[in-house]
């Protein structure tokens, strides 16, 4: 509603009637309602943060176990045995993402990947060949042996394979074999490293 009044030179001077309880009221209703959407920013922030921190922690664990090396020496002779037998390799030389245990003698893929897997053997017995069986869990991915002769010979051998996690991956002495290692120069050696993750 207005209310008009004449001025001084006759013109009219008409002003709005501002219904001030309407107003506050209004007013209220926005606060309200910004409030409100206020506390569902609040909301939906927090489950953000709470996203970003968990896929923080997972790209760091992923992280730690795709930094994978290992390689490990005898650090004496072993064999001849009667039966095929797992050799253990007690001389780390080194163990990033410690998959390998120096006390069974067995490496076990923290992740799925393709890794390279080697070895380096050595012999220097008249009457026992030197061999090696490389697996991975009960299958055999590759046999060396050789006859030394009584001079000190060596071969190698490695395969780039894939692993799922939890896979592993050893070296078996076949039955009547030997291998020579001495305490200072790493001659029988166990190696791997993970290539890439799949």
């Amino acid at each position: 509603m207005a209310s008009s009044s004449q001025g001084a030179g006759g013109e009219d001077t008409t002003s709005p009637h501002l219904d001030v309880t309407t107003e506050l009221v209004n007013l209220r209703d926005r606060i309200t309602e910004i409030r409100m959407e206020l506390r569902y920013m609040e909301k939906e922030n927090a489950a953000l943060e709470a996203r970003v921190t968990t896929a923080e922690l997972e790209l760091k664990t992923l992280k730690e176990k795709s930094q994978v090396a290992f390689s490990a020496s005898l650090a004496d002779s072993v064999g001849p045995f009667n039966v095929d037998s797992t050799i253990v390799y007690p001389k780390v030389i080194t163990n990033v993402g410690q998959a390998y245990n120096l006390f069974t003698g067995i490496f076990t893929a923290p992740v799925r990947g393709i890794y390279y897997i080697g070895f380096t053997a050595c012999g220097n017995a008249d009457s026992n060949a030197m061999a090696l069986n490389l697996y991975k869990n009960s299958d055999l991915l590759t046999n060396l042996a050789k006859y030394s002769n009584g001079y000190m010979t060596y071969f190698s051998g490695g395969v780039t394979v894939q692993l799922e996690a939890g896979d592993v991956v050893y070296t078996q002495l076949p039955a009547n074999s030997k291998l020579y290692d001495d305490h200072i120069n790493n001659r029988t050696v166990f190696s791997g490293f993970l290539v890439i993750t799949v």
